[in-house]
């Protein structure tokens, strides 16, 4: 069982804090050993909601992205909290033309990943949270 751990970190509301949120991520991975399995969606789900939140939505100037991080048990909880209008949906995997839309997919990609994932409405903005397993059904590797 692991040993119960929390991590908050604050990024600045622009496109530049996204490969840094996924680095932290990848690097926080390795520091708590988490199987390799969870590492990589771990850095996928950071990468997908981190993006989300700079991007989508209406947000004052200066205004943050905090991702918080909570190690209990067997699972691993990633909230990412912002203070943008507008709530995150599951969008369409088809285009009003037939194609497959350019964007859109980043909370596919998270529910695909996730063992639970939901949002969670707040006084301002929203928190959109996932749960990882940490035991891996194929028995993974650990983090090197």
């Amino acid at each position: 069982m692991a040993e119960p751990r929390s991590l908050q970190v604050r990024y600045r509301r622009y496109r530049p804090s996204v490969p840094v949120a996924r680095a932290k991520a990848r690097a926080l991975a390795r520091e708590w050993g988490l199987l390799l399995d969870v590492a990589d969606s771990l850095e996928w789900v950071v990468t997908e909601l981190v993006t989300n939140a700079v991007i989508h939505g209406r947000a004052t100037r200066g205004s943050r992205v905090v991702v918080a991080y909570h190690l209990d048990g067997e699972r691993l909880r990633v909230e990412v909290r912002d203070a943008a209008s507008g709530m995150p949906r599951v969008g369409s995997s088809v285009s009003e033309d037939g194609d497959a839309p350019e964007g859109g997919r980043g909370l596919q990609i998270v529910a695909t990943l996730a063992d639970d994932w939901g949002v969670t409405p707040r006084v301002i903005g929203k928190s959109v949270w996932v749960e990882l397993a940490l035991s891996s059904k194929e028995g993974g590797q650990h983090e090197q």
